[in-house]
């Protein structure tokens, strides 16, 4: 996909940062959950105190996708802090986050911003990432599956105050010798 850079992110991409998530979230799952649990999300995981919080952290990797005229159009995080029993032997990184504007969807951008994910976890010498996915989120899993992910256990996910169901997915990597 030309005209996309990649580029990693700081505190001077809070607010675009916010407003991406805010957007892509809701575009997402509005139509899944009420209105309440959206917004207790959203207030606690995307406010800007939360996410420079989180860029500040050393576990957390954010990286974002911008097109020619400077937007910010998708952005991953990816995190080492999240250690699931099943990986605890294996250098793991997880995929938290992997989001793309609406207006970008069938693009191919998805793929640009896996493909960046699959070069950083080898660069740095990682095993296996992994990610969580929600079990209705169809698109998504076929998604994964496309890019050689494969199920290997289950969590709960809390979306305000609603415990939902997440795949945990997995691709190991080959890492050069």
């Amino acid at each position: 996909m030309g005209g996309i850079s990649i580029q990693s992110l700081g505190a001077a991409n809070v607010d675009a940062l916010r407003q991406l998530s805010v957007d892509t979230f809701t575009d997402t799952y509005a139509r899944y959950n009420t209105q309440e649990d959206m917004f207790l999300y959203i207030n606690k995981h995307f406010s800007a105190e939360q996410l420079l919080t989180e860029i500040k952290e050393a576990c957390n990797f954010f990286f974002g996708a911008f097109s020619n005229d400077g937007q910010m159009v998708g952005y991953v995080k990816l995190r080492t802090s999240e250690k699931p029993a099943e990986l605890a032997t294996l250098k793991h990184i997880e995929l938290e986050r992997i989001y793309v504007s609406k207006a970008y969807h069938g693009k191919g951008l998805g793929s640009v911003i896996m493909q960046h994910c699959l070069a950083f976890a080898l660069q740095q010498h990682y095993e296996v990432l992994w990610l969580g996915v929600w079990t209705k989120n169809e698109k998504a899993m076929a998604f994964y599956k496309k890019w050689g992910f494969e199920i290997f256990g289950k969590h709960t996910f809390m979306l305000g105050k609603d415990a939902q169901v997440d795949w945990l997915m997995k691709k190991h990597l080959n890492i050069p010798q």
